[in-house]
């Protein structure tokens, strides 16, 4: 019989009766706190938003966090979006929180998916109403369906960071939630909507370390920061954009690094962006690698894949 306490705050793959599994942080519910928070009268595992019952459980296994990049990258991940099988070659990650938000809620692919996962993947976006697609993986897809392709870069830093020119009037520090908000909604807002941005800096903000660049009392740059087993990600990192090329960003990664204290200290970039470069200057050096999919409008995408006759 499970004792489904054994699994509080533990990182877990939990399988259930109908062949379905869930991955990711689970917190233990009793069956008074089920009943008085979600009029569930059952002991209860939950993953996230998802709220699993005792008898919907099959088995249960603890998954060991490896001393690496990548298991701090899902470990980062599992924060925010839970993954959950879909078909032979695809997992589904999935938060609930930012539905609209493509990064975390994707299909993750093991191998080529076939003709028919790819329409099952589609099905499901549509039901929920998303307008877009996104399958990630290690290799290459030999069929990509149509959609967009990109590489995603994962850059270490070796020592510390090789800062030549780092601006010294830049005090670092944790930011003012409003600051940082204010500079979410100056540079995503445009892009992906005011909504969406001040809703991903209330995500990021509440789970994740963050800090800031100042100069006088101005918020010129800031980044999130995520440690666990040896490693320290730096991740969203931004500069004003009227303050580029005034080594903002030097003064960033080298806090960053120093504040690290030992751990190894990485970063994402695309690989073809001007960022990438930025980085390479400071030390940073490719570990990995991901390959991404990309469709932001399935409507047209689905028309195309439409059989004729």
């Amino acid at each position: 019989m499970l004792n489904l306490s054994d699994y509080n705050d533990k990182k877990v793959r939990v399988f259930l009766h109908d062949g379905s599994t869930f991955e990711g942080y689970s917190t233990h519910n009793s069956v008074e706190y089920s009943f008085s928070e979600f009029g569930v009268d059952s002991e209860c595992l939950q993953i996230c938003d998802y709220l699993i019952r005792e008898e919907e459980i099959e088995r249960i296994e603890l998954i060991e966090a490896l001393p690496s990049v990548r298991s701090t990258e899902e470990e980062l991940a599992m924060i925010f979006s839970v993954r959950r099988s879909f078909s032979e070659h695809l997992k589904r990650w999935e938060d609930n929180e930012l539905p609209d938000q493509y990064d975390l809620n994707c299909f993750e692919y093991s191998a080529q998916p076939s003709q028919e996962e790819f329409e099952r993947a589609l099905d499901l976006q549509r039901e929920r109403g998303d307008t877009f697609i996104k399958l990630v993986g290690d290799v290459p897809l030999a069929d990509d369906f149509g959609l967009s392709s990109g590489v995603r870069l994962t850059m270490q830093l070796s020592g510390g960071t090789e800062c030549r020119n780092v601006n010294d009037k830049v005090e670092i520090k944790t930011p003012r939630y409003k600051d940082l908000k204010e500079t979410a909604l100056k540079h995503f807002g445009p892009v992906r909507g005011e909504d969406f941005a001040a809703r991903n800096a209330d995500h990021l903000y509440e789970y994740l370390g963050c800090r800031g660049a100042y100069l006088g009392e101005k918020l010129v740059g800031a980044y999130y920061f995520y440690t666990s087993g040896g490693y320290t990600c730096v991740d969203g990192l931004i500069v004003d954009q009227d303050f580029r090329r005034r080594h903002i960003a030097a003064a960033l990664l080298k806090h960053a690094s120093e504040e690290a204290a030992g751990n190894v200290v990485f970063l994402h970039a695309d690989q073809d962006s001007v960022a990438k470069k930025v980085f390479e200057k400071l030390g940073f050096r490719e570990v990995g690698r991901r390959y991404e999919y990309l469709s932001a409008e399935i409507g047209s995408l689905t028309a195309k894949r439409k059989p004729s006759g």
